[in-house]
């Protein structure tokens, strides 16, 4: 019996070191209760606050399977989160829709009537005697109420090829999976494939902004738009790092590790990212085998953000005083500093832009043609608002990405440590630059704000709105 499943993982590394708790830059890092001593246990999927995951720890009391070198086989278990810190009991994920052989990866459909699952193709060590079993995705339906029997995804393939690690969007209509192809950059790439019609279009690769000459495995679909994978190349720590690109439109942008302590110099791999971005699970080999762990990342209130301003450096200019009669032949004449003039002693007046700018207003003779004399004159100095400035459409539509930036603050001596985001839907993030989806019609109002390097409790923040239209 061939436990494929391990070939498409990583190469476990020798060094052991034991971690229990890590905290650094505000992200907590803790192992799970559910981990098994010495086997392994890896691939966190969370659905309606029960965890589920992938383990080879022994499962049968009566009836043994073993791979070829004599290890139990992979299968799914699963725990209930009770809430903080409290798991409950784990337990074999038991349905008769499943395999009695490696059986790895779970991901819902966002219905929860559909799962996608990876298992050998061949269900038994019968039918796969002398033959390489290799591993596949397979599609079960809830159908009034029962499980249907795995259908095999239509592009498995029983000799060629193994497929792996499904994820679905939101919408159900995309999925996303890792595959050895022979069309592929390296030994692994991530691959989708759409629903037209009820099939599941030809894979696409996702092309060499994502995929290397590596291994890219364990794709992860959030509901923000962004992918999380797993990688041992893009410039990794060590072995396997967490990822996560996004699609802007036209192309994959270029892939974005995980903070420390989440990807180490360890194997860190297969993550579950909750809907808020403030956090989730993963997998690490960091203390000699594979275990997974929850990771916090708390983001910090902004309770005082006011809406953004927006200069456009419009003004209405005059004077007072006993002055002539504004009447020909004299008139009153302003002097901007940009190249623009203008007639009266009160006028409006727009700058092109910040910078500094002589004005004076003279009086004119206009039948010789001559300024007879300096009524006014002084400088004004213009500025941006020092604020968090948030570049963003005014209009979406639903499920439309959509691309935020705070790259136009002016923030002057206030070096930042990270800019966070609330989108206003529960859903958050972090970084100068951030993509968005929101799946509900309404007014939203967003928050950027962002820490200073210096003193963490140091904060600038802004507010704006944008309309989500069907």
């Amino acid at each position: 019996m061939n436990s494929v499943i391990l070939r498409y993982l990583f190469i476990l590394l020798t060094l052991t070191v034991t971690i229990d708790s890590i905290q650094g830059q505000s992200i907590v890092v803790e192992k799970l209760p559910v981990n098994s001593e010495l086997k392994n246990d890896f691939a966190p999927y969370v659905m309606d606050s029960v965890l589920y995951y992938t383990s080879n720890r022994k499962h049968e009391f009566i009836r043994s399977y073993l791979d070829q070198n004599n290890e139990w086989l992979y299968r799914l278990y699963h725990a209930p989160i009770k809430g903080g810190d409290e798991m409950g009991a784990e337990s074999l994920f038991r349905t008769n829709a499943l395999s009695k052989l490696n059986t790895a990866t779970i991901s819902y459909s966002p219905d929860k009537n559909t799962v996608y699952i990876t298992q050998n193709q061949y269900s038994s060590v019968a039918r796969s005697k002398g033959r390489e079993n290799l591993l596949g995705i397979f599609i079960i339906e809830n159908k009034n109420g029962k499980w249907s029997r795995p259908v095999a995804f239509k592009h498995n393939s029983r000799r060629s090829y193994s497929n792996a690690h499904p994820t679905v969007t939101p919408d159900g209509k995309t999925m996303f999976f890792v595959s050895d192809r022979s069309d592929g950059f390296g030994e692994t790439d991530i691959y989708q494939s759409r629903l037209v019609d009820g099939e599941w279009t030809e894979p696409e690769n996702l092309g060499k902004v994502v995929n290397t000459i590596g291994k890219e495995l364990f794709p992860f679909y959030h509901p923000s738009g962004k992918l999380y994978f797993s990688s041992n190349s893009h410039g990794s720590l060590g072995g396997f790092d967490i990822f996560y690109t996004s699609w802007d439109g036209e192309k994959w942008r270029s892939p974005v590790a995980l903070e420390e302590p989440i990807n180490s110099v360890h194997n860190d791999f297969s993550c579950f990212v909750n809907e808020s971005v403030t956090g989730g699970y993963f997998a690490s080999n960091r203390d000699g085998s594979d275990n997974i762990y929850s990771f916090s990342n708390p983001f910090p209130s902004f309770p005082d953000a006011k809406s953004q301003v927006d200069d456009n450096f419009c003004f209405t200019i005059y004077e007072n005083g006993p002055f002539i009669s504004d009447t020909l032949p004299y008139v009153y004449q302003w002097h901007f500093g940009d190249g623009q003039t203008a007639k009266g002693l009160e006028v409006d007046h727009c700058f092109p832009k910040p910078g500094l700018y002589n004005i004076h207003l003279n009086v004119v003779d206009t039948l010789a043609n001559v300024d007879l004399y300096t009524v006014a004159n002084y400088e004004i100095n213009l500025e941006y608002t020092q604020q968090i400035y948030i570049t963003a459409p005014d209009t979406v539509k639903v499920n439309e990405l959509v691309n935020f930036s705070a790259e136009k603050s002016v923030l002057k001596d206030f070096e930042t440590k990270q800019y966070y985001w609330n989108f206003g839907d529960s859903n958050m993030g972090k970084g100068v630059t951030i993509s968005h989806n929101f799946r509900k019609k309404g007014i939203y109002i967003i928050t950027c704000g962002a820490v200073s390097k210096d003193d963490p409790t140091n904060k600038m923040s802004s507010t704006r709105e944008i309309v989500v239209t069907e």
